[in-house]
This record gives structure tokens, C-alpha cells and sequence, in this order.
């Protein structure tokens, strides 16, 4: 009988340790290639990361080298930093249609440059500001430090219409790259609603000159005077991502709620209405919930710079019995049709934080925004990292990594460290010198993030290491039920001997 209780306990243990010694499950991964010599390279971030992330802070990726050790890395921008931003009014040249239909290089001729960087004007040939018959404007933007956030046109205060234009960007008035899309400047009244659209986001461009285009040169409006507004920032910032189009989750008596791509940060949202013809005062609010609230940390707002310089920081609003409610933004949305063409409302600029909804609620029925739902999309840039190639390549990137363990108490290998601790001697006011790197998702990874929402991810299972677990607990109960009924039967005998 002591030799079944032993056998039984070390069969028990047996069990167990085979089923705790499987492997954890490896942490999903993809390939990064590497450009420049190194050693330090420059990671942009796809945006179809963020729903498969363990963490909304991206705490949980690592770097690994062939060996499959962790490497450091560093995030390029402290996201809570509060942006450096500048407003100033900038010199204007009309350029008459002479001039407009010339080549593009001979700009430059009618122009000369200061010492300082600005432009002075050698040919006569351009008008002042003010004249009616310019069919592009020069916008001289380089005396503006930092990146270009937005530009801000002021016109003729009678001035009414629709007026489509281009804008180009160079540093040399010979070499232009174009700025976006077609934009508007729109001044309109529609159905007792005065509707005015006088900015144009520039998309942290970096130039020294600009130029304005209009579509139609017979219908341009008279910029009297243009603003500039900017951001310091010394790392070059990632293009802007956009989601797919997001329909309503659900609509309510005077809104709609739109699911979010999980732990994307949300910078800019462009409303997409169906109908034409089609106008309503809205105000947009970021919803969170107990479930979105428990992975993703605290975040300040906002972090948008150019959110900040529209609209003043707004607190959660809590709401009884549901989620919290961040109020962004009150505008007016429209879709009309016009004699210059379609006129649609513009992109807006939104905190940055990471919400679960978003919220359209109007003033009045919700039936203002159109017999169908509007589509939502939403814009972010995507976060940088730098990373030291120590070890041999071939580099991967991880993520829903598991904690490594450590030698040294309290530090875990392949989280994120300050820039400065990073790179030694590493200076704010300067870029990080770093070779380019890319990281190319799976194609499983990118159409799930399609599709995936502001809900947490399911850990992922083993499926080989449950069913060792279960067998093992099986074999134990097995074991148990023979030991108890081997010594109800020895007791049964004990009994039955006479004494």
C-alpha cells in the first residue's frame, strides 16, 4: 500500500511537470529589413499593429535579433510632450496670369533671395496683394520654424462661392511637389446655416515656398492675408494612415456610436455623408469603456498640436450607467452641391488619444445627418521607434511578447529605454542619426486588423499544452480513484479477519 501511495504521487508529478515543461507559445512576429549601415536604425510602425498588441501603449513589443535575444530600442517621440506651436502671418505675392501660365521655373525669375532666406520681389510684373485677376498666389513660409501644420486664408469680406485650388511645396521656387489634394475655400449660406472654410491642413510639410493654384483661374477668390501655423519638432514626422470606412455600430434617437480599430490613436476623422444636399450641426465625442479603460493607460489631451490650437482641452464627462464621454469637437457637416461642384466638409483634427467609439450626436433627430448613416474614417500617425542592431541579422519584430526574465532586479530585457540611455550623447535639439528600417505584417495580421475593434485581445492557447494539462489532471484523478479504492479494499480485509 506505501508503495501505491508513492508510485501514485510521483505518476501525479510526472503528469504535471510534462505538462508545465511544454513551451509558452511564441509571440507572433515579422521580418524587418534593414537600409543605411547602422548601427542605429529608424522603425515606423504600421498602424495594423495596434489591434494585435497585448497593451494600447505598445509596451509588449520587442526587437529580436537571428539569436531571438531582444534588443534595445527607444520610442523617437515622447508622445506627452506638450508640442511647441507657432502662429504668424506670412508675405503673399499675387502672380497675374502671365506669369501663372509660364513654366513652373520661371517663378524664380521674378523673385530674388535676402540674406535672411525671404523673398524679394525683382519683376513688376506681379501685383500687390488685393488684385482680382491672380491666378496663383506665392506664399513665402521661410521664415517659419518647424513643420507646417496648417495655413489660414483670409478674403474679401463680400466674397461668396466655392473656390477649388492646389497647393505645392519647394525650397527653390524651380522643384514643386505637390501638397495633398484638391482643396476648397469655401463661404457659403445654406438653409439659415453660414457655412465658412477659410484653413487647409499642410501636413507637417517642410518647405520654404508654397504656391497656390486655383482649379478654375477665372474663379479664384482675393487672398487678402495668409497665417501659417507650425510645430517644432526636430524628427521628421510619419505620413498619416487612414482606416477603412467605418459603419455606424449602432444610432440611437439623436446619434450614432462608431467602433473604433483598437488602440489606434485617433488624430484626424473624416465623415462621409450619403446623401447629397445634406447638412446637420453634430458634436463628436470619444467614448471609453471598463473593458478599454483596463488595458490602455491614462493619456494626456491633447496630443494633437493642431487639435490644440483649434479647440480647448475638454475633460471626460461621466455618464450615468454607461461609458465616459470626452466632448472633441462641435462643427457643422454638409455635403452640397454647388455651381463650382460638390462641397463636402472638411477633415477634422481630433486629441490623439485612444478612445473605443466615437460618437456623432446632432441637434435634433438623427435623421438630419440623411436617410442613411454616414460612413466615419479615421486618421493617425503611426509611432517610430529606434532600435541598436546588436547581434546578427536577420532583426524581427514581436509582439504579445512574454516578460524575459533578468539578472538584475527590477529591469526586464527589450523594454523601451530613454533615447538618452540609448544612445550616448543623444541631444534633443538634434535628429537621431539612424539608418531607415521596414516591417513587413503577414497578410493574415493586416486583414484581421481590418476588421478588429476596440476590444481586448483573446490570449492566445496552445492547443497541445491544454491538452497535456487536461490528460495529466486526468491521469491523476485515475491514480487517486485507484488508491482509494485499493485501500477501501484493504480495509474491507482488515475487517473481515477474525480477531
Amino acid at each position: 500500500m506505501t508503495w501505491t501511495l508513492r508510485a501514485g504521487a510521483a505518476l501525479v508529478a510526472m503528469a504535471g511537470g510534462v505538462a508545465l515543461a511544454q513551451p509558452a507559445p511564441s509571440a507572433p512576429s515579422a521580418p524587418i529589413t534593414l537600409e543605411g549601415a547602422g548601427p542605429y536604425h529608424r522603425l515606423t510602425l504600421p498602424l495594423a499593429l495596434y489591434g494585435r498588441a497585448a497593451y494600447a501603449d505598445l509596451r509588449d513589443l520587442r526587437v529580436r535579433n537571428a539569436a531571438g535575444h531582444a534588443v534595445p530600442y527607444a520610442w523617437l517621440r515622447n508622445e506627452a510632450a506638450t508640442p511647441q506651436t507657432a502662429s504668424r502671418n506670412v508675405p503673399i505675392f499675387a502672380l497675374p496670369g502671365s506669369v501663372a501660365s509660364a513654366a513652373p521655373g520661371d517663378t524664380a525669375l521674378a523673385f530674388s533671395v535676402r540674406p535672411d532666406g525671404s523673398l524679394k520681389l525683382e519683376s513688376k510684373a506681379v501685383k500687390p496683394v488685393g488684385s482680382d485677376d491672380a491666378a496663383q498666389w506665392l506664399i513665402d513660409v521661410s521664415q517659419v520654424k518647424g513643420s507646417l501644420l496648417q495655413a489660414r486664408f483670409e478674403i474679401s469680406p463680400d466674397t461668396r462661392g466655392l473656390f477649388a485650388f492646389h497647393l505645392e511645396a519647394s525650397d527653390d521656387l524651380r522643384q514643386w511637389r505637390p501638397v495633398g489634394g484638391e482643396e476648397q475655400l469655401v463661404r457659403l449660406a445654406h438653409g439659415g446655416q453660414a457655412i465658412e472654410r477659410l484653413a487647409v491642413e499642410l501636413d507637417n510639410v517642410r518647405a520654404r515656398f508654397l504656391r497656390l493654384r486655383w482649379s478654375d483661374p477665372k474663379n479664384g477668390a482675393v487672398l487678402t492675408r495668409v497665417g501659417v501655423d507650425s510645430v517644432q519638432d526636430v524628427e521628421p514626422v510619419a505620413p498619416i494612415e487612414w482606416s477603412a470606412a467605418l459603419k455606424p455600430e449602432r444610432c440611437g434617437v439623436d446619434h450614432c456610436d462608431y467602433l473604433l480599430p483598437r488602440g489606434v490613436p485617433v488624430q484626424s476623422l473624416r465623415i462621409d455623408l450619403a446623401d447629397v444636399n445634406t447638412l446637420a450641426q453634430v458634436g463628436i465625442s470619444g467614448l471609453s469603456d471598463a473593458t478599454s479603460a483596463a488595458v490602455q493607460p491614462q493619456q494626456p489631451v491633447p496630443r494633437n498640436p493642431l487639435y490644440a490650437l483649434r479647440h480647448p482641452q475638454r475633460r471626460a464627462v461621466p455618464q450615468p450607467g454607461g461609458p465616459d464621454e470626452t466632448p472633441l469637437v462641435d462643427t457643422v457637416v454638409y455635403r452640397l452641391a454647388q455651381a463650382g461642384g460638390e462641397v463636402r466638409s472638411p477633415v477634422l483634427a481630433l486629441d490623439g488619444a485612444v478612445h473605443a467609439r466615437l460618437r456623432l450626436r446632432t441637434a435634433g433627430p438623427v435623421s438630419l445627418l440623411g436617410a442613411t448613416p454616414p460612413t466615419v474614417s479615421v486618421g493617425a500617425v503611426p509611432r517610430t521607434l529606434v532600435f541598436l542592431a546588436q547581434g546578427a541579422a536577420p532583426f524581427s519584430l514581436a509582439w504579445r511578447a512574454a516578460p524575459e526574465k533578468s539578472a538584475v532586479e527590477g529591469s526586464e530585457p527589450g523594454a523601451p529605454l530613454a533615447l538618452s540611455t540609448l544612445i550616448p550623447g543623444y541631444a534633443a535639439d538634434k535628429p537621431v542619426a539612424a539608418g531607415n528600417a521596414s516591417v513587413r505584417l503577414p497578410a493574415a495580421v493586416v486583414d484581421a486588423a481590418v476588421a478588429a475593434v476596440a476590444q481586448p485581445p483573446v490570449p492566445a492557447q496552445e492547443p497541445s499544452r491544454k491538452w497535456w494539462l487536461w490528460g495529466a489532471l486526468g491521469v491523476g484523478l485515475l491514480l487517486l480513484a485507484g488508491m482509494a479504492w485499493s485501500l477501501f479494499a484493504s480495509l474491507r480485509k482488515d475487517a473481515q479477519r477474525p480477531g
